[in-house]
C-alpha cells in the first residue's frame, strides 16, 4: 500500500512540476479577451493573438494593469514547425508587436517578460 501511495504521489507531482516551473496558460479570458497565464516569477499575464499580431498586458495581483513602460519582452511562437521572435515593445498600457507567422490553434507561445527591476521571467501559452 505505501508503495501504490509513493507512486501516485511521484506521478502526480512530475505531472505538477514542468506547468508550474514554466508558468502556464489559464483556460479562462482575461478583462481584454486574451489567455490569461502567470509567469514563473510573479507577474500574471494576459496574452490576445490575432493573425500575426500579438498584445500582452502585465497585471498585479488584484487585476489592476502594471505600467509597462520600461518593460522589454519578446515571444517564441512555434508554428506549423516553424520558430519565429517577436519584440513585444510598449504601447499604451500593453506590450505589443508583429511577426510573419499567422497565428492560430495549436500554436505554442512563450514569453520572456522583464519588468523594471525583476529578473526575466516566462510564461508558456498554447492557443486555442
Amino acid at each position: 500500500m505505501f508503495r501504490s501511495i509513493s507512486l501516485a504521489l511521484l506521478l502526480t507531482s512530475s505531472m505538477l512540476c514542468p506547468a508550474l516551473a514554466a508558468g502556464g496558460a489559464h483556460h479562462h479570458e482575461g478583462k481584454h479577451g486574451g489567455m490569461m497565464g502567470d509567469t514563473n516569477g510573479h507577474h500574471h499575464v494576459e496574452l490576445i493573438t490575432e493573425g500575426q499580431s500579438m498584445t500582452l498586458y502585465v497585471l498585479h495581483d488584484d487585476g489592476e494593469l502594471e505600467d509597462v513602460t520600461n518593460a522589454k519582452a519578446t515571444a517564441t511562437v512555434l508554428s506549423g514547425g516553424e520558430m519565429e521572435k517577436i519584440t513585444l515593445a510598449p504601447a499604451g498600457a500593453a506590450l505589443k508587436g508583429e511577426g510573419g507567422l499567422e497565428l492560430g490553434t495549436g500554436d505554442t507561445v512563450v514569453i520572456t517578460l522583464t519588468m523594471p527591476g525583476h529578473k526575466p521571467e516566462q510564461a508558456r501559452f498554447k492557443l486555442y
